[in-house]
């Protein structure tokens, strides 16, 4: 499988820019000033979908000459385009051939065209001193380069930039708020435990059996129920000291015993 290589010197001029349909108009232009009677059958005049190989057709003194062109400026032409209007010259009767390319021959396709009678190759450097006047034309008719943006305008540009990264770093923190809201909202449930007294429904089990190590209530007599409420009496100074003791004591252990339960929870 034959494959194109890229060239050495990829270009970036004038004649680049230019469309392979304007480079054929331009060749033609060119082989009329030096006195070829020129027939252009390429697409880039006709607009047909193919040009059959050929794209200017050449006479002069006698001589038919046919030209095939190649617009490639990152790739190689290979020896096949050599062979190709080779085969076609011989159909035409030709005299003579030329490819011509914007960029670079492959060294088969210039060998190729060494073996061959009346095939002539013409290169990237070799065109644009054919076509300098044409492409001096077209660099001075190029518009000019746009100014650089004042300093104001960067500026303005420049603070707009960080007026964009603030608004998006607000609007990031109140979606985390929104989003933390929202978490606490739905965990609360979990957090928290409601109780709340349903009424029980006769002859329910949870009536006929009691809850296990529950003390039965005694209903209360009428004596009982009038009966004033029992007035404790006032704990002297000796009971309110031994009751906060007591009371440290409890929470001191309550403590340990949550320290513990952490430290094993970590473990």
């Amino acid at each position: 499988m034959n494959r194109s290589k890229n060239v050495s010197n990829r270009r970036d001029d004038a004649l680049t820019r230019v469309g392979w349909d304007r480079l054929e108009t331009m060749l033609a232009d060119y082989y009329r000033a030096q006195g070829w009677s020129v027939d252009h059958v390429g697409t880039g005049a006709s607009h047909a979908r193919f040009d059959g190989g050929i794209d200017l057709k050449l006479r002069k003194d006698g001589e038919y000459v046919l030209v095939q062109c190649k617009h490639w400026n990152a790739k190689q032409v290979t020896h096949n385009a050599v062979h190709e209007l080779l085969g076609i010259k011989v159909n035409e009767n030709a005299t003579g051939a030329v490819v011509i390319t914007s960029g670079e021959f492959t060294q088969a396709a210039r060998e190729a065209a060494t073996r061959q009678d009346h095939v002539h190759l013409i290169d990237g450097d070799a065109l644009r001193a054919m076509l300098g006047p044409q492409l001096d034309a077209l660099a001075s008719a190029e518009p000019p380069p746009l100014p650089a943006a004042p300093a104001y305008r960067r500026k303005h540009k420049e603070m707009s930039v960080r007026r964009r990264s603030s608004l998006l770093f607000a609007a990031l923190m109140f979606a985390g708020l929104v989003c933390y809201g929202l978490f606490r909202l739905l965990t609360w449930p979990m957090n928290h435990t409601i109780e709340v007294d349903l009424p029980q429904r006769s002859g329910s089990r949870a009536q006929q059996a009691p809850a296990p190590y529950a003390t039965p209530v005694q209903p209360a007599s009428e004596t009982q129920a009038k009966a004033p409420p029992r007035i404790e009496p006032a704990m002297t100074d000796a009971e309110l000291e031994e009751w906060k003791k007591k009371n440290a004591e409890s929470m001191r252990i309550l403590e340990e015993n949550e320290r513990a339960e952490a430290q094993e929870a970590s473990e």
